[in-house]
């Protein structure tokens, strides 16, 4: 039985950051709290990702991630984001278990699409000999889509939160929560259109809203303009 406290690894791109990443975060904080375990919760951004081609530079997304974060238990881990080479989550997890220790409990939250598209990332499965999975449903306009995995790791899934306490890796938790239907993608496509910026003050928490009519990152200019 572990008795350390769980690390939350909630990696992305947060280009930009916005409210549904905040309500996932505290979801999770939440639920642990009400089994009166306190974890640590690390928001985790990519330097470059292996799918996306263009990025907004790390100095400004550190920035809108600070003031997203200003008040709440979360931090900022900077492990990938001034990687000079292709940042790839299992090698992350590696460096990150080697500092953590090997009993230590630790979670790294993703999404339905990330875990759909899991066989093709580096070490793919192998994620699961370093952490556990939390997995959030998918949602779009229509439906919330229901939460699968694959028949190859079907016995990792846990139904009690608490497991993942218990033991520093090797299973999965599908979280039932919904999140709010928000896309950091939907914010950059929406770029100068008329409907940019009601879409803004939907999405973002006012500090980061406050930093996008400073600078324009999403705004009247390029949304990867740096």
């Amino acid at each position: 039985m572990s008795n350390a406290v769980p690390l939350v690894l909630f990696g992305g791109s947060f280009d930009p950051i916005h409210n549904g990443h905040l309500w996932m975060a505290h979801s999770i904080f939440q639920q642990f709290n009400e089994i009166g375990i306190q974890p640590e919760i690390r928001f985790l951004p990519t330097a470059c990702s292996p799918f996306k081609k263009t990025q907004t530079s790390a100095k400004h997304r550190l920035a809108m991630l600070r003031l997203a974060l200003r008040g709440t238990p979360f931090a900022i881990d900077k492990t990938e984001i001034y990687s000079t080479s292709t940042p790839f989550t299992i090698d992350t997890l590696t460096i990150i278990r080697e500092k953590i220790g090997s009993t230590r409990p630790l979670i790294f939250m993703m999404g339905q699409d990330s875990l759909d598209s899991l066989p093709r990332w580096k070490g793919g499965f192998e994620l699961l000999e370093k952490t556990h999975l939390w997995i959030f449903p998918r949602i779009d306009e229509k439906k919330t889509h229901l939460l699968t995995l694959p028949n190859e790791i079907q016995n990792k899934q846990t139904f009690n939160v608490e497991d993942l306490y218990l033991k520093p890796s090797g299973l999965i938790y599908l979280d039932k929560n919904t999140p709010p239907h928000l896309s950091s993608s939907s914010i950059r496509e929406h770029s100068a259109t008329s409907e940019l910026s009601m879409l803004l003050k939907k999405s973002l928490p006012p500090r980061v809203l406050a930093y996008n009519r400073k600078t324009k990152l999403y705004g009247f200019t390029s949304p990867y303009e740096s």
